[in-house]
């Protein structure tokens, strides 16, 4: 049975965990829906899909835009060689591929919402032909273009991505919204309102903001009137920086677009599309803005973690994250990155555990947590936008305290005294040090954690199966005891180098900062009770 409102939802872009790029061609309709059928019954009741591509191209028999790969002659990717054939192949056969999603998920009850990117990613047919992911439209008017800018910021974002004040830019991917509300019987649309932004030069994002928010107006009247047609509720979802400092930035008035029903969801994401796993995203701003409406303020948790060991959020963190959003009252939760694997794809067993708690504050309450301060890792690039505390790295000065903000959900001094803790650790890693030489203080709340309550573990040089443990350095531990217990909601980490080893001109760098907590089922109820490891 469909619930009343989505409330734990799951981003997929339909192509990398799916059917077309997994599946050898000829593929069949049970293979376009394995996604689906993968999420019923998961813990999911919402599934956003994506439908287009940067450049324009649809992953569905569209009327309204190019199909991907329709303007090849030849393919100089294998990969996307592979879904251009699968996509064509299972539409020659007779069958829409968004339909026979669309299908399935009704079978199921799941709440269904296909979307795209709102703006264009340009560029040349010399470099990207080969490629069928960018349409002629693309290639024909360079002259969309942001271009190069001298505005610091722009060096990392796409100087190709287009800019939504040209009204053409605005009809082509209107079109494509209003379809899907249309011709389909979905139960909305997602605009992903995070990548290829801002959707101008950064001078212009005054201008953007007026022409954005009356391009809203539009696509809503369509909905309005797709959903009478129909007789199905329309909602439009947003995708958007969580905090309202962001906003301004990128031109988004999204106060106005909740004050004027313009949209019905917002999506809100640690940063853009490439934010890594932050477990304590702040709602602050969109519970304020939506308060008083039917706009749902929904939790989007990105899980690429950037580290060594695992390229994806781990069960705990996930659970982390969902609790946080849980306490904050958020209308729902999801993944929100392009496709979910931590252990490879079709999912495991790990991963269906995982999810079906995630809509549950109950038993969130007390499954374990990896609560995790933001950190970029190697791979991302710097953060632009304002807002919120910077992640991760961050250089430590010889007397100058670092502080870092958890949020952490649970009521730790309840489950204690109920004797179901098994431990609390907060862990603190910091590059290029060696422990012997250099003095540090760690603490919480402004409590210091002393050396009776600290274990070191040391990343100077270790060789693992994965290779050497990278970056180099080590990690404070510290085992806290009931009275060092974080506290519900916000909590402060601080980190002061009392001294520093002069003979070493490397920088220390803040890594991560992490706390993680571990339950017991009951009081003196061991997870193995007949002394088995693991």
């Amino acid at each position: 049975m469909r619930s009343e409102r989505p409330r734990v939802f799951f981003i997929d872009d339909g192509r990398h965990a799916a059917y077309l790029y997994q599946f050898e061609p000829p593929v069949t309709p049970e293979d376009v829906v394995f996604t689906v059928d993968q999420v019923a019954g998961s813990g999911f009741d919402t599934l956003l899909l994506s439908v287009a591509l940067e450049g324009g191209a649809a992953t569905y028999d569209s009327r309204v835009a190019p199909l991907w790969g329709d303007n090849v002659e030849t393919w100089t990717h294998t990969v996307w060689y592979r879904a251009g054939r699968n996509l064509k192949q299972i539409i020659d056969d007779g069958y829409d591929p968004l339909q026979l999603v669309i299908d399935r998920c009704r079978l199921h009850g799941l709440w269904f919402f296909p979307g795209s990117w709102v703006n264009f990613d340009g560029g040349d047919r010399e470099t990207s032909g080969g490629l069928g992911r960018k349409t002629d439209f693309v290639y024909d008017h360079p002259e969309f273009q942001v271009g190069e800018e001298e505005d610091p910021r722009a060096q990392g974002v796409s100087p190709t991505r287009f800019s939504f004040l040209h009204e053409e830019v605005r009809e082509k991917r209107f079109a494509l919204f209003e379809e899907l509300l249309t011709r389909y019987e979905t139960d909305g649309v997602d605009l992903d309102l995070a990548d290829h932004v801002p959707m101008c030069r950064f001078d212009e994002v005054d201008e953007l903001a007026s022409v954005l928010t009356d391009w809203l107006r539009h696509l809503r009247q369509v909905a309005d009137k797709a959903q009478v047609e129909q007789g199905r509720r329309k909602r439009i979802l947003v995708r958007i920086p969580g905090l309202a400092q962001a906003w301004k930035t990128l031109g988004y008035e999204v106060d106005v677009w909740v004050r004027e029903g313009l949209v019905d969801g917002l999506i809100c994401l640690s940063g853009l599309t490439n934010a890594t796993v932050d477990t304590g995203l702040d709602l602050a701003s969109a519970k304020e803005t939506t308060a008083g409406t039917d706009c749902l303020v929904l939790s989007g948790f990105g899980q690429s973690l950037a580290r060594q060991t695992d390229h994806q959020a781990t069960p705990e963190m996930v659970w982390a994250a969902a609790a946080n959003a849980h306490a904050q009252a958020a209308d729902g939760f999801g993944l929100a990155d392009a496709c979910t694997f931590p252990d490879g794809w079709p999912w495991t067993p790990t991963q269906y555990d995982a999810w079906r708690r995630i809509g549950s504050p109950e038993l969130l309450a007390t499954s374990d947590k990896h609560y995790r301060v933001q950190s970029r890792g190697p791979r991302v690039p710097p953060v632009w936008l304002p807002g919120g505390d910077p992640p991760l790295p961050r250089a430590l000065e010889e007397g100058e305290p670092l502080e870092f903000r958890l949020m952490v959900a649970d009521d730790l001094d309840r489950w204690q005294e109920a004797g179901r803790v098994e431990w609390v650790r907060l862990k603190v890693r910091i590059t290029a040090i060696e422990a012997s030489l250099n003095e540090v203080e760690v603490r919480l709340n402004n409590q210091v954690l002393g050396d009776d309550l600290l274990l070191l573990n040391d990343y100077t040089y270790r060789l693992t199966s994965k290779g050497p443990v990278n970056p180099y350095g080590f990690v404070y531990e510290f085992v806290l005891p009931p009275d060092c217990f974080p506290r519900e909601g916000d909590n402060r980490v601080t980190v002061i180098l009392r001294q520093r080893d002069r003979k070493i001109s490397l920088p220390f760098e803040v890594y991560d900062v992490d706390l993680e907590v571990r339950y017991q089922q009951h009081g003196n109820y061991q997870r193995n009770p007949l002394g088995r490891a693991g």
